[in-house]
């Protein structure tokens, strides 16, 4: 199998794309800022489609399984980080979301290295999901808040902490498993 085909291709583009978006929030404009959204919803439902293509022409390698993950942490990490350096929630909302993947990735890579696959289970994909999700709507709360005030209602605020406080349940919850299922590879 060759090491880079389309599906690594489509993850190396997501990870240049998690990279550019939180820039894009910070320091755009109101144009910039929708071109961040337009490239989020572009690296989030492409998220699914580099693993279809590589299971589908048998072209998954071990480097799409390294360049996965880094995507998917790139873009929620940041973009978690970068909505509360601007103020929408607390840092400490973002901080056991950062512990818990970098912790689980750190081990994955451990697994990886001794030819250990350690398959994502359906919390962990669910939590990929809820993450996503949340950062979608944190970001047109941002953009209500900011250009459009006479829309913005502080109930927007509440749901956006229901989602924080859903998406940190189930990312907490998820490594929970990740540890009982993988104990005896732990130890």
């Amino acid at each position: 199998m060759r090491n880079f085909n389309l599906p690594n291709l489509i993850t190396s583009i997501r990870i240049v794309i998690s990279l550019c978006v939180p820039l894009m929030i910070i320091y755009g404009g109101f144009e910039m800022r929708v071109a961040a959204g337009i490239l989020g919803i572009t690296a989030v439902s492409t998220d699914w489609l580099d693993g279809w293509l590589a299971r589908k022409y048998n072209e998954v390698t071990k480097l799409g399984k390294i360049l996965d993950p880094i995507a998917d942490k790139v873009y929620v990490l940041l973009t978690l980080s970068i909505f509360a350096y601007l103020g929408m929630y607390s840092f400490w909302w973002v901080l056991p979301i950062i512990i818990r993947e970098l912790v689980i990735t750190a081990y994955r890579f451990s697994f990886l290295e001794q030819g250990k696959v350690v398959a994502a289970v359906k919390s962990g994909k669910l939590k990929t999901v809820l993450q996503m999700g949340s950062i979608g709507y944190i970001y047109l709360i941002f953009m209500c808040k900011i250009y459009y005030p006479t829309y913005f209602h502080y109930a927007l605020i509440y749901t956006m902490y229901i989602a924080l406080i859903a998406t940190l349940a189930l990312t907490l919850y998820s490594g929970y498993i990740f540890f009982r299922n993988n104990w005896k590879l732990i130890a």
